[in-house]
């Protein structure tokens, strides 16, 4: 599994700088312009706070930038299954620890969750 790169900053993602990889890995190669236009979906942010958490997520090595032209491009670091893996290993390790209670806790919240959403369909080829 590939690994964000380690610099002085945390590359633990806030809440908003997921939903900005989220994004990206909808897109794939993108632009802040591109970023901000499916962002403004369902958020109210400008294109500046677009460019921060770019800026930000890349520095935390989860983005890749290509400056083309003028133009900066973003490219995910990783896979949103390695992403979300790194996520999952940090909440288990940081917040659930290793009691039997608690991991019954997240296995409920995870039964819960499942049946909230819904029979899982197959893509059909």
């Amino acid at each position: 599994m590939a690994r964000p790169k380690r610099s002085e900053d945390s590359v633990q993602l806030s809440s908003s700088e997921w939903q900005i990889m989220r994004i990206c890995w909808e897109l794939g190669r993108t632009t802040v312009r591109e970023i901000l236009r499916q962002d403004l979906k369902t958020r109210n942010r400008d294109y500046r706070t677009i460019l921060t958490f770019a800026s930000r997520i890349a520095k935390k090595g989860y983005l890749n930038v290509e400056l083309v032209g003028n133009t900066n491009y973003y490219t995910p670091a990783i896979s949103l299954e390695d992403g979300l893996q790194i996520e999952i290993d940090r909440f288990l390790t940081d917040v659930v620890g290793s009691d039997p209670d608690r991991l019954e806790m997240v296995q409920r919240a995870l039964e819960t969750r499942r049946r909230a959403s819904g029979p899982k369909r197959l893509k059909s080829s």
